[in-house]
C-alpha cells in the first residue's frame, strides 16, 4: 500500500513540473527552501545511532524510490535516487544525487526520467547504475514494467537495455563478478500465458543479466518468496531476507546455482537493508537486525526514525556507514518527505 497524497499537493507538484520544463536549462540545485543542514562531523557520531541529514528534495518521487552508490574521483560516496512516485499516479522522476560528504542533493538532467517505483532495486557495475522492473502508471492505471535501464553518472545519460524476461516488481538486486542478479517479488498476470507474464503474482525465479552481452538468463528458483525483501552480496553469495509475510533468509551460490535457507529474521514483513562490514543489516518495521554469516545469527541494532524505501552502504571520511533515504510522513495533515538518516555501526 502507498500513502495517498492530498490533491492540493499534486496540483502544486504539477505546476512545479510545468515550470521546470519551461526553462531551457535543467536546474543545478534543488530548491530546498533553506540552506542544506551541515554535515555532522564524523567524530561527533555515536556508534549504533542514526543521525538525520538533508531530506530527499522531491516529494513527487519520495515513495518507492531505489538507490545506488558511486564513488567519485576524490573517493566520496555519491548516492543516486532512481524512480519513485507520488502515490497518486505520478511517475517519471529524474535521477537525483546526494553527496554524503557535503550533505547536499542535486537533480540531474530532466531528459533522464526514470519510470517505475517499487522496482527490483539497483546494481552498480563499472560505474553504471542498473535498475529493473517496477510499477508504472498509464491510462489503464497501474501496471508492471519489464524494463532495464542503465544510468551513467559520468555522462548523465539513461540507456534502455535488454528487457527482463518477465514483467516484475518488488524485488532485490545484487552484483556478483560484474553480473546483475535480480530476484523479483511480484510478477504480472495481466496477459498470461503471453510471453513475459506469469500464472500467479508471487515469483521466486532468479534472473541474471550480463552487461557484456546484454542478455538475461534464468537461474534457480529461491526456496521462498521475498516480495519487498532486502538483500545483498557477501563473499560472492547473494543473501535475500524477509518480505511480505515472511521472515526467511535464503542465500544463493552462483558457483553451484543453488540456494540455502539460513536462520530466519526475528520478525517477518517488508524489509529494506544493505551489506555493511561483511554483515547484512535489515530493517523490518520499527526494528533493525544484523546477520552475521560466520555464525548464522541475527543480532539487533538501533532502527531509523522513519520508514525509508531505500537503504545503501556509503563511506564518510573513509568509514563505512548506512544511508536511508526517501519515504514520507504527515504532520498536521501535510505530507513531508522523511529526513535522510545516516547510521554509524
Amino acid at each position: 500500500m502507498f500513502p495517498t497524497l492530498p490533491r492540493h499537493l499534486l496540483v502544486g507538484l504539477g505546476l512545479l513540473a510545468v515550470s521546470a520544463c519551461a526553462g531551457s536549462e535543467p536546474p543545478t540545485q534543488p530548491d530546498l527552501g533553506a540552506d542544506p543542514a551541515p554535515a555532522t562531523p564524523l567524530a561527533l557520531l555515536t556508534s549504533n545511532t542514526w543521525t538525520e541529514r538533508a531530506a530527499y528534495p522531491n516529494l513527487f518521487g519520495a515513495i518507492g524510490l531505489a538507490a545506488g552508490v558511486i564513488t567519485d574521483a576524490v573517493g566520496q560516496s555519491i548516492v543516486y535516487a532512481l524512480g519513485g512516485t507520488d502515490g497518486e499516479g505520478g511517475t517519471g522522476v529524474v535521477p537525483t544525487a546526494y553527496n554524503v560528504a557535503t550533505n547536499t542533493w542535486s537533480p540531474k538532467s530532466l531528459e533522464n526520467h526514470v519510470d517505475g517505483f517499487n522496482t527490483n532495486g539497483v546494481g552498480v557495475i563499472k560505474g553504471k547504475l542498473y535498475i529493473s522492473g517496477g510499477y508504472v502508471y498509464g491510462e489503464g492505471g497501474r501496471s508492471f514494467s519489464n524494463a532495464l535501464h542503465a544510468y551513467d553518472p559520468a555522462t548523465d545519460i539513461l540507456t534502455r537495455k535488454a528487457d527482463m524476461p518477465k514483467f516484475t516488481a518488488d524485488g532485490v538486486t545484487g552484483v556478483i563478478d560484474g553480473k546483475l542478479y535480480v530476484l523479483p517479488g511480484s510478477c504480472s498476470t495481466d496477459f498470461y500465458p503471453a510471453p513475459g507474464y506469469c500464472a500467479q503474482g508471487p515469483i521466486r525465479r532468479l534472473y541474471r543479466y550480463n552487461p557484456a552481452t546484454n542478455l538475461w538468463v534464468a537461474k534457480a528458483q529461491a526456496p521462498h518468496y521475498h516480495a519487498s525483501g532486502a538483500g545483498g552480496v557477501i563473499n560472492g553469495k547473494f543473501y535475500v531476507a524477509g518480505g511480505s509475510g515472511t521472515a526467511n533468509l535464503d542465500a544463493y551460490d552462483p558457483a553451484t546455482n543453488t540456494w540455502k535457507t539460513l536462520a530466519p529474521l526475528p520478525a517477518a514483513g517488508p524489509a529494506r537493508g544493505a551489506v555493511l562490514l561483511g554483515k547484512l543489516f535489515v530493517v523490518v518495521g520499527s526494528h533493525m537486525y544484523v546477520y552475521n554469516p560466520a555464525t548464522n545469527y541475527w543480532g539487533t541494532r538501533a532502527a531509523p526514525k522513519w520508514d525509508h524505501p531505500a537503504i545503501v552502504k556509503v563511506s564518510l571520511d573513509g568509514q563505512a556507514r548506512l544511508l536511508a533515504i526517501g519515504g514520507v510522513h504527515e504532520v498536521a495533515g501535510e505530507v513531508i518527505v522523511n529526513e535522510t538518516e545516516l547510521f554509524k555501526p
